[in-house]
C-alpha cells in the first residue's frame, strides 16, 4: 500500500486498539492504542477504553498503572474515559506511554496507550546580542569573498521548527541586480565581504550597517551588524569651491588677508596625518622687480595674504593663484584664487594734448558735442570732473565741458548758449582754459589730481540762416493775351550769412509752374516767360525761391498769386460727330447733324450762336460730293450744321473724304477756324481681286508644342471688307509643315518646322465676283531663336504704330524696323568690338496690347470694321514695342540706351525707351520688401500684318511682383547660358549643376573680375561711349541698375587722389523731363575728398555729406557703406576703423599696447564715429529706388542732369574719378566690372595696385594686396610659404579635441579678422574662438544647426550672431571662411564670398571694442572648461571634421600637431588632434545596384559611375563622357578626352594650368640708372675683397690652431659634456643673412633698429666655431657651471613636438617659449630671458671680430627692448625661487649651424625658445636652449588623458 495512504488513515482515525490475546474474563477491545494531541492542548478527551467481561453484569474498573508520574492524564475509572490533565511540552517529551489495567473483580487486563506529542512552533528565534559589530581596513581587496563575522540565532523549537534560515539586508546590498558588497550564509549566519568597501565621501561609509534576519518558517527575528572601516590615505584633498574670486584693493600694506581657502579631505581626521591639511601655493606671482613672491598662504588656515606692499593695479589688474592643499600622506589638490584688483584713485588724469585748436561750426546746437577732450587716466575709479576756469581767456562764460554720457574717459565740450558766426564777438575765435580732476568736485584742491588744457575754439560759418524776402506776397490779375516779357513783380532777398555778403540766386519751384510760363532772373525780378491760356489755367500760384550759395543751401519762398481773365482766342471746335460713315453706291442722303463747342467763357459772350459753312477752298471732289447747310436755330440756338451728299460714294476711289468746314463765333472779334468732318466710305464687294505675294518672318523658340499663327494670306483686292466671301486653297501641293483655315484664310505653322525659307502657293476664290483660284504667294522665312537669347533681349519702345514699323517702304525704301536692326548691328559692333556680332529682331507688338491663349495670337492688320459714329473717338496715339537680341552681347541693353538718340535719328522715329522700366511703386505699395520687372516668355505668338508682310514672334510679356528681386528658376540656374559665366569663363555642365572655368584674373563662381581703373576727366560733352569718342570724355562704367528693394546695401571701396569726383550715379539723363520721368536718384561723389550723397527715393530729395577726419583722396584704398530702409539713409566711412582698410594699421589710434610688454596696456580709444558715419532721414513716404537706368560708376556718360530741373539742392561734379573702384556689392552681390561692362576710358582691373609693378611676384597662389604705397603679397587660403608654392597642412579633430593657441602679437581692439579653411559633415561645433580675459567679450566663428555663423559679443551686450542661413557648407567639402569685425560690425564671407556666401551686420552701435587675451583667449576646434588645472568638459566641440590655415588678423598662426609654432603664435596645449585630413574607404561593405559603383566622397559615398564616366542611353552601362564637348581649355588649348577618366588640354605657348588658364610669367628686365650700376659695382669689388681676406685670416688661424690643439683641450670640454655652444667649423660671411621681407602669408619683415643708424636686425644663421683660449676663458663660468645641468634637463626632439615623430600625437603642449612668454607668472628656473646674438658670438664665433664691430651691434640689439617688457631686467638676469639657495644660472639661446652632424647630446635634433614677442623661426640654422637646474619636468611635456597643465616645484 502507498505509505501515503498509510499515513492518511492513521491521520483520521481517532484511536487504535491492539487486541491482547488472552482467555481471561476481562479483556481490552485492543492491547495498544495510538493517538496524537497537539503541544500546549488544554485538558480534553483523548481516548475511550472498553474491555470485554465474561461474566455478565461484573463491573469493569480501568486505571493507569504506569507513566503517569507527572500527573499529566486521567483515566475515568468506570468510563474508561482518558483525559489530559495538562498541557503537553514536544520539546521536552515527544511522546507518552501509559500502561492501563482493566479489572473486573479479581480478573485483570492490561494495554498500552502511546501518546504522541504533535510538535508545534510556539518558540521564536532569537539571537544573543541585538548588535553584532567587526572592523576591516578600507580598500583591502585581499582573499575576497572572506568571512567578517558570524551571528547565530537560537530557536526554542525542535524538530522543523528548529531549523534557521539567514537573510541580509542593509547597506551594500543591493537588489536591482548590481553586486552587493556583502552576502551571508543562509545556513550558517556568516557575513562574506565580496567587495573591497570605501570609507570616504562622497560614495563611502566610514560605518556600514547591515541587518541579519532569522527566520524558521514562520517566526523571525533580527540583529543589527555594523561593519566599522578603519581609514587608509586615500583621499587626495579638494576645495568644494574650485575656482575663489577675490578682490583687494591696490596699495594694500604687506600681510593684507586676500582670501580664505578651505579644502576638505575625505579621510579621516581621526586616523593618523590622512586628514590633516597643509596649504601652499604651486604656481605664485612673482613680482618681476624684486623677484619676490607677492602672496603667501598660511600653511595651517589656508589665510592668503600679500607678502609685499602695495600691488599696482595700473601694471597688473589681476593675478591667478594656484593653492595646494596636502594632506599627511602626501596626497594633493589645488584650488584656483582669481584675485582682482580693485582700483584706487592713485593716478592723475592726464589730457591727451596741452592745447586744443577746433574749428566748430556755428549750427551746432548748445547739446551738440563740440569736441571730446580725451583724458589718459589708467584709473578705474575716477570721477571725473570738469570746469572752464572762469576767467581764463575770451568767451569762458560760452561753454561747459561734461563727463562722457557712456562714462569714457574724457570730456564733451559743449556750449552754453547758441554760437553765431554773425556775431562778430564769436566772429573772433574763443581761448580758455579747461581742467579736469578725478576725485569729483571736492578734488580741485588736491593740485596733484587736477590737470589743465587749453582749448582754442574758432567759428565756421555755416548756412544757418535762410535768405528774407523784403515782401513775400504779390497778388496780379492778368489778361491771358499778355505778352511774353512782361515784368511782374520783383521779389528782393537778403542773407547775412557770410557777412552779408553771400549770393543769393532766384529760381521758380519746378512744381508750381510745370509749364515753365514765369521765369525770374539774377535780382528777383519776374517775368512772364510763355503765354498764358485761361482755358488751361484761370490761375496761377507761383513759388519764388531765393536760394543761397551755402552747403547745403538753405531756401526762402515767396508767392506770386496771378488771376488770369479771358480772351476770345480760341475758335468753334467740333463736338460731335468728328467721324461719320455712308455705304458706298448709296444714294444721297444726311450723313451728320455737326454741333460745335468753345472753350473760351461764353458768359462774357465768347462763343454761340456758332456759324457753320463748307470751306470755298475745299477740294473739288468734296465740293461735288458733299453740301452744308446752317441751321441757325438747331441746336437749341448755338447754331447746327447739317451735312450731307450729293451723289452715290465709291470706297475703292476714296476710302474717306475729309470735309473742311469753316466755323465761327460770335465773340469779340469773331473767330474762324477749319474743322474737319472725317467720312468713312464703308465697302462693298464690288471689286474683283488680283494676285498678289507676301513675305512672313517668323522667329521662334525651340522646342515649341503649339502652332504658330502667321497671318492671313493676301491677295490684293481693292475691297477690304468683303474677307467673308473668300475662300481659301492650297496651290498644286499641300505643305505638311502648315496648315490653311479655307474660310477666314488664316495660316498657321507647326511647331516641328525647321529654320529656312518656305514658298508657298494658295488660291483664293470669291463667288460674288465669280473669281476662282486667284494666286497667292505666300513666302515664309522661319528664324528658331534660343530661350536665352529671347530672354536676354531688350525692348525699345518707338513712337509710330506697328503697322507703319513693319510695312515695307516699296520704292521709298526698306521698313523702320529693318532700318532699326541695320542701325543697332553698327552701334553694337562698334561698342563691343566684334565686327561679326549681329542683332536680331525677337517680336514686335502694340505696347499695352495682350496675348491670349497658347492657340491664339494678337494680330495687327490694316483691315477696318465698321465704325459706330455714336462710340467714336479722338484718335489716340500708339507706340510699338521692338525686342532685340545680340547673341554672346550681355550689355545689349545698355549700348542701345546709351545710343537711343543717334538710333532714333537712324530711323526718323522717336525712341521713347529703352528697357522693361522699372516696377511701377503705386502698383505695388502693399508690397514690403520692395518690388520688380521682368521679361517673361509665354506660349503665345504676336502677329503684326502688314499686308505684303509680317513679323512673327514670341510673345514677351513684363510680369512684375513683390519682393526684393526676380527669382530665377531652378531649371535655368542649372542651364549654361551666354551669361553663366563672365569676362570669357567656360560653362560645364556637371552632375552637381553647372560651374564656371575662370581665366586667370577673375573671381569667383561666375569669373568676376571685381576692380576697374579709371582714367578721369570732364564729363563728355557728347553721348560718349565709342570708339571714335575715346579722345574725349572722361572714364565712366555702367552697371547693373539698383533694384527696388526696400532695404539697400551698397558698398565700394575705392582708391583715387582726385578731390572731387563721382563715385557712383543712378537717375534722370541728361534729355528733358516728361511727366512720367522719375525724380529718383542716388549720387555718390567725393567733394573735397569727404563723402557726399544726394538720395531721392520719389518724395524729395535729402543730402548727407560726412567731414571725415582725413581726405579720401590719398591714393590708399577706403570703404563707404550706404544703407537706406525705413526712410533713413546711413553712410560709413572704412566702417569707422580711422583709416584705410587695406592699409598699414594705425596702431597709435586704436591698438592697446603688447600685452607681453606692458602688464596693464591703456585702453584703446574708440574712434569718433561723429566722422566716420552719418544719417539723414527721407522725406516721408520715400521707400523704393525707382531708377531702372544702369548705375553708373567712375563718371557720367552724358551731361549731368540740370539739379533745378529736379528739386536737387546743387548741380552735380562734373569730374570724373581717376582710380580705381573695386568690391561693389548691392545687397551682398559683388558686381562684375569686367570686359563685358559698357565703358569710356575705363578698363579691368587696377594697374596701379599690381604687385607685378613692383617688382613682387606673388606666384600661382598667391594675390596682391594694398596700396600703391604698401603692396605685398597673400596667399590664397591653403597655401603657404615664401612663394606661395606650399599647401599647408590640415589638422583632423577628434571627439573632445581643441587646440589653444598662444600669440605673439595683439590683434587691434577695434579690427579683428578671422581666416580659416574647414570641411566636415557635422551640424555644430566651434571652429575658432577669441575671446577677451575671463571670456567676457567673444569674437566666434562656429556651425550652427548646419549653417555658418559669426558670434559677435561685446560684454554687456547680448550676444549678435550673423548667418549664412542659405548656404550649405557642411558637405564634406573644403570651405574657406573669413570673418572679420570693425567694432560692432560684422562681415562674414565664404568660398568667393558672394549672394548667399556673404553676409554682413554693420550696426556700430554699443561697446566697439574687443581686447583679446592672446595668452589665454585664443582656441580652435572647442574650448575646453577647466576644474582647476583639468580639462572635464569640451564646449563646442568640433569633431569628425577638419580645420586649415588659420590666420588671425592676417597672421599665419600654428595648428599642431604639424605645426607646433609659428612667427605669430605657439599652440600651447592641444588634444585629440591628429595630422591631415585622411578617413578610411567609406565604400567598405557597399554594393550599388549595377552598373554603378560606390564612389567616396570623404567620410561618405554615393553610388554613381565615378569622375569622367555616364550612364548610357540605356541606362545599363557606364560609358566614358567626352568632356571635351564642352571645350573646357582656354586661350587656344587643345583638349584631349581620357578614355579612362577626365581629359587633358595641351596649352599654347605663353599659358600654363589645367584649363590653359594661367599665364607664364617672363623674365622681366631689370632697368638700373648709371648710378646704381656702378654702386652695385662697387659694393661687389668690395665684398670680393672683404672674403679674401676672411678667407686669409681663417686659413692662418687654423693652422695655429692644430698646433696648439693639445693646449686647447686641456681646458676645452667635449661637445657632449658642455654648456656651451659645439664648434664644427669656421662660418663663413655669406652665413649672416638679413631677415628678408616676408613675400606671403605675412612674415614678419625685417626692420631698422630705431636705437641704431643704419644698423639692420640680423639673424644669425651658421655661428659655431672653435673657440680661442681667450674666449673660453672668457665664458668659463657658464660652460663649468652648466656641465651637467644640460643631460639632466635635457629633452628629445618627440618629447619636446608632443610626444610623436610623425606628428600624428593626440595631445600635448606645443614647444613652450621661455618661461615669461605666455604668462606672466615665474616658474621656478624659466623665468629668465635667453640669450641672444651676443652670447651666440662669444660663445660660437672666436673670430667675429672680423665683421667690423658686429659683437657691438649684436650687444645693443639684444640690450633693445622695443616694448619696454625687460627694462628693469637684463638678458641673464635670472629669478630667484622659493626655497632657491643659489641664483640659477640664466638660459642661453645657441645658434649653430645647420650642417652640424650633432647637437650637443649628439642626438641631432634642434631646440627652440622663443623670447615675447616671439622671433620669427630659424629656417636654415639649428637653435639650441641650455636650460638651468633646477627643472623638474623638461618643457614642453606631452599632457596626459585628460590633459593637465604642467607645472614645477
Amino acid at each position: 500500500m502507498d505509505p501515503a495512504r498509510i499515513l492518511q488513515i492513521i491521520t483520521n482515525s481517532t484511536w487504535m486498539v491492539t487486541k491482547l490475546v488472552g482467555s481471561g474474563p476481562v479483556e481490552f477491545e485492543q492491547s495498544k492504542y495510538v493517538t496524537k494531541v497537539a503541544e500546549n492542548t488544554t485538558p480534553d478527551l483523548l481516548l475511550q477504553l472498553t474491555a470485554r467481561v465474561q461474566a455478565q453484569g461484573e463491573p469493569v474498573e480501568f486505571r493507569i498503572k504506569e507513566g503517569n508520574k507527572e500527573g499529566l492524564f486521567a483515566l475515568g475509572s468506570t468510563s474508561g474515559r482518558l483525559t489530559l490533565l495538562q498541557p503537553l511540552d514536544f520539546e521536552e517529551q515527544e511522546q507518552h506511554e501509559l500502561v492501563v489495567e482493566a479489572g473486573a473483580g479479581e480478573a485483570r487486563s492490561e494495554a498500552r496507550v502511546v501518546v504522541h506529542v504533535v510538535d508545534e512552533n510556539d518558540h521564536a528565534p532569537a539571537f544573543p546580542r541585538t548588535l553584532h559589530e567587526t572592523q576591516i581596513t578600507e580598500e583591502d581587496d585581499r582573499h575576497l569573498p572572506k568571512t567578517i563575522l558570524t551571528v547565530t540565532a537560537r530557536d526554542g523549537d525542535a524538530g522543523q521548527y528548529g531549523h534557521l534560515q539567514y537573510s541580509l539586508s542593509g547597506d551594500g546590498v543591493y537588489t536591482n541586480g548590481t553586486t552587493p558588497c556583502f552576502a551571508v550564509d543562509p545556513s550558517s549566519g556568516a557575513i562574506h565581504l565580496l567587495r573591497p568597501l570605501d570609507r570616504d565621501p562622497p560614495h563611502g561609509r566610514s560605518q556600514w550597517r547591515l541587518r541579519v534576519r532569522a527566520t524558521d518558517g514562520e517566526l523571525e527575528t533580527t540583529t543589527a551588524v555594523h561593519v566599522n572601516l578603519k581609514d587608509i590615505n586615500d583621499n587626495p584633498p579638494f576645495f568644494p569651491v574650485p575656482v575663489v574670486n577675490a578682490t583687494i584693493s591696490e596699495n594694500t600694506p604687506e600681510g593684507a588677508s586676500v582670501a580664505q581657502v578651505s579644502a576638505t579631505d575625505n579621510d579621516d581626521p581621526r586616523e593618523g596625518h590622512n586628514a590633516r591639511l597643509v596649504y601652499s601655493l604651486e604656481k605664485n606671482v612673482i613680482d618681476e622687480a624684486s623677484g619676490r613672491p607677492i602672496f603667501a598662504v598660511d600653511s595651517e588656515q589656508g589665510l592668503i595674504t600679500t607678502a609685499l606692499c602695495c600691488l599696482d593695479r595700473e601694471k597688473t589688474q589681476r593675478y591667478a593663484i594656484q593653492v595646494v592643499a596636502t594632506d599627511g600622506g602626501g596626497l594633493k589638490g589645488t584650488g584656483t584664487v582669481l584675485v582682482e584688483v580693485a582700483d584706487v584713485n592713485d593716478v592723475p588724469p592726464r589730457f591727451s594734448k596741452p592745447e586744443w585748436t577746433l574749428d566748430v561750426s556755428e549750427s551746432l546746437t548748445p547739446d551738440h558735442v563740440l569736441a571730446t577732450l580725451s583724458v589718459v587716466d589708467q584709473d578705474i575709479s575716477n570721477n571725473f570732473t570738469f570746469r572752464v576756469v572762469p576767467g581764463s581767456g575770451r568767451g569762458w562764460q560760452m561753454f561747459r565741458v561734461e563727463g562722457r554720457r557712456n562714462g569714457g574717459p574724457g570730456g564733451d565740450l559743449r556750449a552754453v548758449a547758441p554760437l553765431d558766426y554773425e556775431n562778430p564777438d564769436h566772429r573772433r575765435g574763443f581761448r580758455f582754459r579747461v581742467q579736469v580732476t578725478d576725485m569729483g568736485e571736492s578734488g580741485w584742491q588736491e593740485k596733484y589730481h587736477v590737470d589743465g588744457t587749453w582749448v582754442n575754439l574758432h567759428l565756421v560759418d555755416a548756412n544757418d540762416n535762410s535768405p528774407a524776402f523784403n515782401e513775400d506776397q504779390a497778388h496780379l490779375t492778368l489778361a491771358e493775351d499778355t505778352p511774353a516779357g512782361t515784368h511782374l513783380a520783383t521779389f528782393t532777398a537778403h542773407d547775412i550769412d557770410g557777412g552779408g555778403s553771400s549770393l543769393v540766386n532766384y529760381t521758380i519751384a519746378p512744381a508750381s509752374d510745370p509749364g515753365g510760363r514765369f521765369g525770374v532772373d539774377g535780382s528777383g525780378g519776374v517775368r512772364l516767360a510763355g503765354g498764358l491760356d485761361r482755358e488751361a489755367a484761370h490761375n496761377h500760384t507761383i513759388l519764388v525761391w531765393a536760394v543761397d550759395d551755402g552747403v547745403p543751401p538753405r531756401t526762402a519762398t515767396a508767392t506770386l498769386t496771378v488771376n488770369v481773365t479771358d480772351v476770345n482766342d480760341n475758335p468753334p471746335f467740333l463736338a460731335e460727330p468728328r467721324e461719320v460713315q455712308v455705304v458706298e453706291n448709296a444714294d444721297p442722303q444726311v450723313v451728320a447733324e455737326i454741333r460745335l463747342g468753345d472753350l473760351d467763357d461764353w458768359r462774357q459772350g465768347h462763343g454761340p450762336p456758332f456759324t457753320i459753312a463748307l470751306d470755298p477752298r475745299a477740294p473739288p471732289h468734296i465740293r461735288t460730293a458733299i453740301k452744308v447747310k446752317f441751321d441757325k436755330r438747331g441746336d437749341e440756338g448755338r447754331g447746327l450744321g447739317v451735312v450731307s451728299t450729293r451723289t452715290a460714294l465709291d470706297r475703292e476711289e476714296r476710302r474717306a473724304l475729309l470735309v473742311p468746314l469753316v466755323v465761327g463765333d460770335d465773340g469779340s472779334p469773331p473767330l474762324s477756324t477749319t474743322v474737319t468732318l472725317t467720312l468713312h466710305v464703308a465697302d462693298l464687294n464690288d471689286n474683283p481681286m488680283a494676285p498678289a505675294a507676301k513675305t512672313i518672318t517668323v522667329h521662334t523658340v525651340q522646342p515649341q508644342s503649339a502652332d504658330v499663327p502667321l497671318g492671313r494670306v493676301y491677295v490684293r483686292d481693292p475691297d477690304d471688307w468683303d474677307a467673308a466671301a473668300k475662300t481659301y486653297s492650297w496651290g498644286v501641293r499641300r505643305h505638311p509643315s502648315f496648315t490653311l483655315n479655307t474660310t477666314t484664310g488664316d495660316l498657321a505653322m507647326k511647331p516641328t518646322t525647321k529654320d529656312g525659307r518656305y514658298d508657298l502657293g494658295f488660291r483664293v476664290s470669291d463667288a460674288s465676283q465669280g473669281q476662282s483660284g486667284v494666286k497667292a504667294n505666300v513666302t515664309v522665312e522661319v528664324k528658331s531663336l534660343s530661350r536665352s537669347d529671347v530672354i536676354g533681349a531688350t525692348p525699345l519702345t518707338l513712337a509710330a504704330d506697328p503697322y507703319h514699323v513693319v510695312k515695307d517702304g516699296g520704292e521709298e525704301g526698306t521698313s523702320i524696323l529693318s532700318q532699326l536692326v541695320v542701325a543697332a548691328r553698327a552701334w553694337v559692333q562698334r561698342s563691343s568690338n566684334s565686327p561679326g556680332v549681329g542683332v536680331q529682331v525677337v517680336s514686335v507688338h502694340q505696347l499695352g496690347r495682350q496675348a491670349t491663349t497658347s492657340t491664339t495670337s494678337t494680330t495687327l492688320t490694316t483691315s477696318t470694321t465698321p465704325i459706330n459714329p455714336a462710340t467714336t473717338t479722338a484718335p489716340t496715339p500708339t507706340a510699338t514695342r521692338v525686342w532685340l537680341t545680340s547673341s554672346g552681347v550681355v550689355n545689349l541693353h545698355h549700348i542701345l540706351l546709351h545710343r537711343r538718340e543717334e538710333l532714333g535719328q537712324a530711323v526718323g522715329v522717336r525712341i521713347t525707351e529703352v528697357g522693361i522700366g522699372a516696377c511701377e511703386e503705386a502698383a505695388h505699395g502693399k508690397c514690403e520688401g520692395g518690388c520688380w520687372a521682368r521679361a517673361s516668355l509665354g506660349g503665345q505668338f504676336t502677329v503684326v500684318d502688314a499686308n505684303t508682310s509680317a513679323v512673327v514672334g514670341p510673345w514677351i510679356g513684363v510680369n512684375t511682383g513683390c519682393g526684393c528681386s526676380a527669382t530665377t528658376p531652378e531649371d535655368v540656374a542649372n542651364i549654361c547660358s551666354p551669361d553663366t559665366c563672365l569676362n570669357g569663363g567656360r560653362c560645364v555642365p556637371t552632375a552637381t549643376g553647372i560651374r564656371c572655368i575662370c581665366p586667370h584674373g577673375t573671381e569667383g563662381s561666375r569669373c568676376k573680375i571685381l576692380s576697374r581703373q579709371f582714367e578721369g576727366g570732364g564729363v563728355e560733352g557728347g553721348s560718349g561711349g565709342g570708339a571714335e569718342d575715346k579722345s574725349r570724355g572722361g572714364g565712366w562704367a555702367w552697371v547693373p541698375s539698383v533694384p527696388s528693394c526696400a532695404e539697400i546695401h551698397l558698398s565700394l571701396e575705392f582708391l583715387t587722389q582726385s578731390e572731387d569726383a563721382i563715385l557712383l550715379y543712378s537717375g534722370p539723363d541728361h534729355l528733358p523731363p516728361t511727366p512720367e520721368t522719375p525724380s529718383d536718384v542716388v549720387a555718390l561723389e567725393l567733394r573735397g575728398g569727404r563723402p557726399s550723397l544726394l538720395l531721392d527715393l520719389g518724395a524729395g530729395p535729402a543730402t548727407l555729406t560726412l567731414n571725415a577726419s582725413y581726405s579720401l583722396a590719398d591714393h590708399t584704398w577706403h570703404r563707404l557703406d550706404l544703407i537706406w530702409k525705413d526712410e533713413l539713409v546711413e553712410m560709413i566711412v572704412d566702417l569707422c576703423s580711422g583709416g584705410s582698410i587695406d592699409g598699414p594699421p594705425t596702431a597709435s589710434k586704436y591698438t592697446a599696447h603688447n600685452a607681453s610688454a606692458t602688464p596693464t596696456p591703456s585702453p584703446p580709444i574708440p574712434p569718433d564715429a561723429h566722422t566716420c558715419r552719418g544719417a539723414a532721414r527721407l522725406p516721408h513716404g520715400a521707400h523704393l529706388l525707382n531708377a531702372p537706368q544702369p548705375l553708373q560708376v567712375g563718371g557720367l556718360a552724358h551731361p549731368a542732369p540740370a539739379h533745378g530741373m529736379y528739386g536737387w539742392p546743387e548741380p552735380l561734379l562734373a569730374s570724373s574719378l581717376h582710380g580705381c573702384v573695386r568690391n561693389l556689392r548691392i545687397n551682398g552681390e559683388l558686381v562684375d566690372l569686367g570686359r563685358d561692362v559698357l565703358s569710356h576710358r575705363s578698363v579691368p582691373g587696377c594697374p596701379s595696385v599690381e604687385c607685378t609693378s613692383s617688382g613682387l611676384n606673388c606666384g600661382v597662389h598667391g594675390r596682391c594686396q594694398g596700396s600703391p604705397s604698401h603692396l605685398r603679397c597673400e596667399c590664397i587660403p591653403g597655401w603657404a610659404g615664401q612663394d606661395c608654392a606650399t599647401p599647408t597642412t590640415p589638422t583632423s579633430f577628434l571627439v573632445n579635441s581643441y587646440v589653444k593657441l598662444a600669440l605673439s602679437f595683439t590683434p587691434l581692439a577695434y579690427t579683428t579678422t578671422i581666416h580659416l579653411r574647414f570641411r566636415t559633415w557635422r551640424r555644430k561645433g566651434e571652429l575658432v574662438v577669441l575671446s577677451s580675459q575671463h571670456g567676457r567679450d567673444t569674437f566666434a566663428v562656429q556651425l550652427i544647426q548646419g549653417r555658418l555663423c559669426v558670434v559677435l559679443q561685446l560684454h554687456p551686450d547680448p550676444p549678435r550672431s550673423l548667418c549664412l542661413t542659405r548656404a550649405q557648407l557642411t558637405d564634406g567639402r573644403w570651405h574657406s571662411v573669413t570673418a572679420s569685425r570693425h567694432g560692432s560690425a560684422t562681415i562674414l564671407t565664404a568660398d568667393e564670398g558672394e549672394g548667399d556666401l556673404y553676409n554682413a551686420s554693420v550696426s556700430l552701435e554699443g561697446r566697439q571694442l574687443l581686447e583679446v587675451d592672446k595668452q589665454e583667449g585664443v582656441h580652435v576646434g572647442g574650448s575646453p572648461e577647466y576644474m582647476g588645472v583639468s580639462v572635464f568638459k569640451i564646449h563646442g566641440d568640433y569633431h569628425d571634421g577638419c580645420i586649415d590655415d588659420v590666420r588671425i588678423s592676417g597672421k599665419s598662426v600654428p595648428l599642431p600637431p604639424a605645426v607646433n609654432s609659428t612667427a605669430w603664435g605657439q599652440a600651447s596645449m592641444f588634444k585629440s588632434v591628429e595630422r591631415g585630413c585622411g578617413a578610411p574607404s567609406a565604400c567598405t561593405n557597399v554594393s550599388c545596384r549595377a552598373p554603378l559603383t560606390c564612389v567616396d566622397t570623404w567620410r561618405s559615398y554615393h553610388c554613381g559611375c565615378g569622375e569622367g564616366r555616364v550612364l548610357s542611353s540605356s541606362r545599363t552601362t557606364c560609358e566614358d563622357e567626352n568632356e571635351c564637348l564642352w571645350e573646357p581649355c582656354l586661350n587656344g588649348g587643345t583638349c584631349f578626352n581620357k578614355h579612362s577618366a577626365g581629359y587633358a588640354c595641351a596649352c599654347p605657348s605663353g599659358f600654363s594650368g589645367q584649363h590653359c588658364h594661367l599665364p607664364d610669367v617672363g623674365e622681366t628686365s631689370l632697368k638700373l640708372s648709371l648710378g646704381a650700376l656702378v654702386a652695385i659695382l662697387v659694393w661687389c669689388t668690395f665684398l670680393l675683397l672683404l672674403i679674401c681676406a676672411f678667407l686669409l685670416h681663417q686659413h692662418h688661424r687654423r693652422s695655429a690652431l692644430r698646433r696648439g690643439m693639445a693646449d686647447v683641450k686641456e681646458n676645452t670640454m667635449n661637445c657632449k659634456e658642455e654648456s656651451s655652444t659645439p664648434c664644427n667649423h669656421t662660418p663663413s660671411l655669406l652665413e649672416l643673412k638679413l631677415l628678408k621681407p616676408p613675400k606671403a602669408n605675412g612674415q614678419p619683415a625685417w626692420t631698422k633698429n630705431p636705437n641704431i643708424a643704419d644698423v639692420d636686425v640680423l639673424q644669425v644663421d651658421a655661428a659655431s666655431v672653435t673657440s680661442s683660449t681667450e674666449e673660453q676663458k672668457r665664458g668659463g663660468v657658464a660652460s663649468g657651471g652648466g656641465a651637467g645641468h644640460r643631460r639632466k634637463g635635457s629633452a628629445s626632439a618627440d618629447e619636446r613636438n608632443g610626444g610623436s615623430k610623425n606628428g600624428a600625437s593626440r595631445g600635448g603642449i606645443g614647444n613652450s617659449p621661455a618661461g615669461d612668454d605666455l604668462r606672466n607668472y615665474a616658474y621656478e628656473g624659466e623665468g629668465s630671458s635667453p640669450g641672444s646674438l651676443s652670447s651666440c658670438l662669444e660663445s660660437c664665433s672666436g673670430s667675429a671680430k672680423l665683421l667690423g664691430g658686429f659683437r657691438e651691434v649684436a650687444h645693443m640689439l639684444e640690450s633693445w627692448d622695443p616694448t619696454g617688457s625687460h627694462s628693469n631686467q637684463s638678458p641673464t638676469t635670472t629669478t630667484k625661487t622659493n626655497g632657491a639657495k643659489d641664483t640659477a644660472p640664466p638660459i642661453k639661446t645657441i645658434l649653430c649651424d645647420i650642417h652640424a652632424t650633432s647637437g650637443p647630446d649628439g642626438d641631432g635634433v634642434t631646440h627652440t625658445a622663443y623670447p615675447d614677442p616671439l622671433p620669427p623661426p630659424i629656417t636654415d640654422g639649428l637653435g639650441t636652449t641650455i636650460l638651468p637646474e633646477p627643472m623638474a619636468t623638461p618643457i614642453p611635456m606631452p599632457i596626459p588623458e585628460p590633459p593637465r597643465a604642467f607645472k614645477t616645484k
